[in-house]
């Protein structure tokens, strides 16, 4: 499916472009120029939407034709995702990785310390996760 943001562009006093969601109230991103500022509008947006997507969620409704809060010009930013998209492993895989039984996966999941959801019998964890955790075992 594809999602739609308008994102505030502006350039800081240091000269970093900020790019600012105006749908929804949450701290924006930034970039170098205009065009790094737009790709990491994308990777925001992306990982915005991946985690409504893994919670089951329904995301916040997208306004359009918004002005610019700071002088800025406002670009819509469009991503195409899917739950199938986030790089995931099974619970199985997870507690391979971390060196833990499965039922403390389940338990890491449910208390939200690893993203996970069920692809139908199967819960799923996200890579992303996995390798935050592994950086530092004393999460585990």
């Amino acid at each position: 499916m594809v999602y739609v943001c308008e994102f505030e562009f502006w350039t800081s006093p240091d000269g970093n472009v900020i790019a600012e969601p105006l749908s929804v109230d949450r701290e924006g991103t930034f970039g170098d120029d205009l065009p790094d500022a737009v790709a990491s509008a994308a990777d925001w947006l992306s990982m915005f939407v991946d985690d409504y997507l893994m919670k089951g969620a329904e995301l916040p409704e997208m306004s359009f034709g918004n002005e610019p809060r700071h002088g800025g010009r406002v670009i819509a930013v469009a991503v195409s995702r899917e739950l199938g998209d986030i790089p995931a492993m099974t619970a199985a895989d997870a507690a391979r990785e971390l060196g833990v039984t499965r039922g403390r996966i389940t338990q890491l999941c449910d208390e939200g310390k690893l993203e996970s959801w069920k692809d139908g019998a199967r819960r799923m964890v996200s890579r992303a996760s996995v390798e935050s955790r592994k950086c530092d075992v004393s999460r585990v």
